[in-house]
């Protein structure tokens, strides 16, 4: 049987790995913003200072504000905001507005052949303060995944816009297609859109996701690809 540690090491042990997580947490310079509004660089030798005088304030649109030490103002970009359904950068909004599964009944001499496709419906807004445009025609798809809660991946056919090319400061409503959809029998609760690193210019991946039971059902009368 195993020996138990002295509660003095188990203390140590704790504290140890406590400040290897800060140190690696520290391992390279940040830039945060305090409780008060202050820009500050946490440096990776432990130190701090200050970046500038100026302040920062959010707005109830979602918008952060630069307060400078002259009295003037001006945005600085989004706040951040992560959710299911939504995901903020400073330089990029995407909320995922709804899901809807469209199904196309085909009569047969014998039978009907039913075909599915879900279609996902997201707004994505360019902040005022992005430097670059955002070309939605020449998005590579390859970069964009659908699964669901089970991991089962729904290949994505396509991504429309009622906007093909995004200044900063404006928005636009994408239509992102993906074959087939889950049947009641696949026990599915969820399903997740998934944006990889690059498409429209971003840096980390970006999830939404919705249950099922919010899902749209609509029938069509048939698909473009048919």
């Amino acid at each position: 049987m195993p020996k138990k540690l002295p509660a003095a090491a188990t203390f140590i042990t704790i504290v140890t790995l406590l400040l290897l997580t800060i140190s690696n947490t520290l391992s390279a310079d940040q830039q945060v913003i305090t409780d008060d509004g202050r820009e500050v660089l946490l440096k990776e030798d432990g130190s701090w200072e200050y970046r500038s005088t100026d302040r920062f304030a959010d707005t109830e649109e979602g918008r952060r504000v630069r307060l400078k030490e002259d009295g003037s103002w001006s945005y600085s970009g989004n706040v951040p905001l992560k959710s299911k359904a939504q995901v903020r950068t400073t330089d990029l909004d995407l909320k995922l507005q709804k899901v809807v599964v469209e199904t196309h009944k085909k009569k047969t001499q014998k039978s009907a052949r039913i075909k599915t496709q879900t279609v996902f419906y997201v707004q994505l807004h360019s902040s005022a303060q992005a430097k670059t445009d955002i070309s939605i025609k020449d998005s590579d798809i390859s970069l964009i995944e659908v699964k669901d809660n089970n991991e089962k991946s729904y290949p994505v056919l396509s991504i429309r816009s009622d906007n093909p090319d995004l200044p900063p400061g404006t928005k636009s409503t994408l239509e992102i297609r993906a074959d087939k959809s889950p049947s009641i029998w696949d026990d599915v609760k969820s399903m997740e859109i998934i944006f990889k690193t690059g498409i429209f210019g971003i840096q980390k991946q970006i999830t939404l996701s919705q249950r099922t039971i919010d899902f749209n059902k609509e029938d069509v009368e048939g698909f473009d690809s048919e």
